[in-house]
């Protein structure tokens, strides 16, 4: 075959998105005539587009040394060095396109998407005016000017995307933005008709689909988010966005193998993508591969060391590995970045009652310290005052945010506390006919052992996070968000209680018994031998006497008691022990 059918087989391969069938007759090509600068820059674009810039760089560069009056290997060369997070690098190969031919609107586009990467956005602007001053209708140029002025004023960049939308009907990048804004302010219903749109203008568009993928995830769509990325990394097999949304699916879903491959392959095509090391290091943690996890967050600490969630996640990590004082000091710079976050607030108070079992002189210190600095952060108030063996008036809040915040892990955390509560308390009450109500139902730990064909269950807890995901199980016939006492008052129609776990968290018991009066009960408490009849631990849990708890049940008309000491769960290594209850009226 000739050069010229050689190297026009090539060329229809390439445009046909056939890479590496082209770059192999590129290369044949090349062997028999090496001064080849358009088959150089050919194979150039093939590694670009490969996501492999160092390769493309490398090849315009010999085909810049060959041709050096090329505008557009010049552009490409800026191109790939864009991609390849070199902007000074990239503006100056942009210049030099220009320089040889003026008239490229394009280069004045990118440009104006680097220096607004950059954060110089008046320059930025000033370049997007060149590109239209080449061509007045280039709207791209107008999108992306319109583009920039989200990151100080939304509203004025959505204004005039929707103006450009009103003018330019059948421009996708337009809707795309739209899209992407709306989806950024939490408009789900303007988003999601923006993005559509913008995927009927260009239906072979990637882009859109990681943001149809990024609606559908974040209203629980997860079968069509996958069918989103899917379709995005058809099209485009090297989209960071959407392999990093399948990875993150396949990691909610516990799918690990498939989790990691998808991460080790963003991070092949991007080494420095903040998300992706952050989020492999979460699956690595769940994996219990604590210093691979550990690399990693290291890895997205030193790519942004101003966030807050990978500050707290390392911390985490640290903490479990005994190192206390530098995982409070990482969480407390999380919080100083981010003190609204409520799991950080969670992790301090956890990591401070591990470090209070070590050094509790220091640990209250830090604790009345932390109280001062944020009076109305419940977590602080709650441990200095349990460090203090105090209890606070806020309990139920309390109580309501830990668990919100524990929802997401709770079942893996308990289960590597070696938790035997639920089995103890399905063996307790036996196959029965009856209505059954779960008191602080959390995820549905206890439901899932009790539930039978002859059950009618209701699960209660004061955590919407955790009823979410007890609802997802599809075992409770009805599911109510209350305080557990105050449910019993205005509801008392039920054959059985069960309190698993629960009356840790509540000091003195007199309500309760009062409120569950007459209904057979089966409950946990955490053994005391102290003086008094309860008392909160450094841990902000509740531990009661068993006369005490005996005595409350005899007063309130339980004649027929059983109590079996048991082992609850561990903690720090260690037993907690325990008490089943099981008290019945006769």
């Amino acid at each position: 075959m000739s050069y010229e059918l050689l190297f026009q087989r090539a060329v229809q391969l390439h445009e046909a998105g056939q890479l590496n069938e082209a770059e192999q007759i590129y290369r044949r090509i090349l062997e028999t005539a090496p001064q080849q600068p358009e088959v150089l820059n050919l194979l150039g674009l093939v590694a670009q587009a490969k996501g492999v810039q160092d390769e493309a760089c490398s090849l315009f560069y010999q085909a810049i040394r060959q041709a050096p009056a090329r505008a557009p290997f010049y552009y490409n060369l800026a191109f790939s060095l864009k991609l390849d997070n070199k902007p000074v690098e990239a503006l100056e190969s942009f210049e030099k396109a220009l320089a040889l031919q003026p008239d490229i609107k394009e280069a004045y586009n990118e440009m104006g998407l680097i220096c607004q990467s950059l954060g110089k956005l008046e320059q930025a602007r000033v370049y997007w005016s060149k590109a239209l001053e080449i061509d007045g209708d280039y709207v791209e140029a107008k999108a992306n000017r319109a583009m920039s002025y989200s990151e100080s004023n939304s509203s004025m960049a959505i204004e005039e995307l929707e103006r450009l939308a009103q003018t330019y009907k059948d421009e996708a990048v337009i809707f795309y933005y739209l899209g992407r804004l709306y989806l950024e302010r939490g408009q789900d219903d303007k988003a999601w008709p923006a993005a559509i749109r913008a995927k009927e203008l260009a239906p072979m568009s990637d882009e859109v689909r990681v943001v149809l993928g990024t609606l559908a995830l974040k209203e629980g769509q997860t079968t069509n988010a996958k069918i989103y990325f899917e379709k995005a990394v058809l099209l485009n097999e090297y989209n960071i966005a959407a392999l990093l949304g399948l990875a993150d699916i396949a990691s909610r879903e516990n799918d690990f193998e498939k989790a990691e491959k998808g991460y080790k392959r963003v991070l092949e095509l991007a080494p420095k993508n903040f998300d992706a090391h952050n989020n492999f290091a979460e699956l690595l943690y769940k994996q219990k591969r604590t210093a691979e996890a550990l690399e990693e967050y290291r890895q997205a600490v030193i790519i942004n060391p101003k966030s807050a969630e990978v500050s707290n996640n390392l911390a985490v990590i640290l903490r479990d590995c005994g190192d206390y004082e530098q995982a409070l000091g990482l969480l407390f710079n999380a919080y100083v970045l981010k003190p609204e976050l409520e799991q950080i607030s969670i992790n301090l108070a956890e990591t401070l009652t591990l470090y209070q079992r070590q050094q509790p002189e220091e640990a209250l210190k830090i604790a009345e310290n932390w109280v001062r600095q944020a009076p109305e952060n419940i977590f602080a108030e709650k441990t200095a005052a349990a460090f203090n063996g105090e209890d606070i008036e806020n309990n139920q809040i309390y109580s309501e945010k830990l668990f919100d915040g524990f929802a997401d892990n709770y079942e893996l955390v308990v289960k590597n506390l070696g938790y035997s509560v639920p089995m103890a308390v399905g063996r307790a009450l036996g196959n029965v006919k009856a209505s059954v109500v779960d008191l602080g139902c959390g995820t549905g730990l206890v439901g899932e052992v009790i539930k039978g064909p002859g059950v009618t269950l209701t699960g209660v807890d004061i955590s919407a996070k955790m009823l979410e995901a007890a609802r997802a199980k599809n075992i409770y016939d009805r599911l109510v968000q209350s305080d557990v006492v105050e449910f019993l008052y205005n509801n008392h129609n039920y054959d059985w209680a069960i309190a698993a776990d629960v009356l840790g968290y509540i000091g003195d018991l007199k309500e309760f018994a009062a409120a569950v009066s007459g209904i057979k009960l089966i409950f946990t408490t955490e053994l005391y031998d102290g003086t008094e009849a309860y008392k909160v631990m450094p841990n902000g849990r509740y531990k009661h006497r068993q006369d005490y708890v005996e005595n409350l049940l005899r007063d309130n008309g339980y004649t027929k008691i059983s109590c079996k000491k048991m082992v609850l769960r561990k903690e720090d290594g260690k037993d907690v022990n325990g008490i089943l209850w099981k008290a019945e009226n006769v």
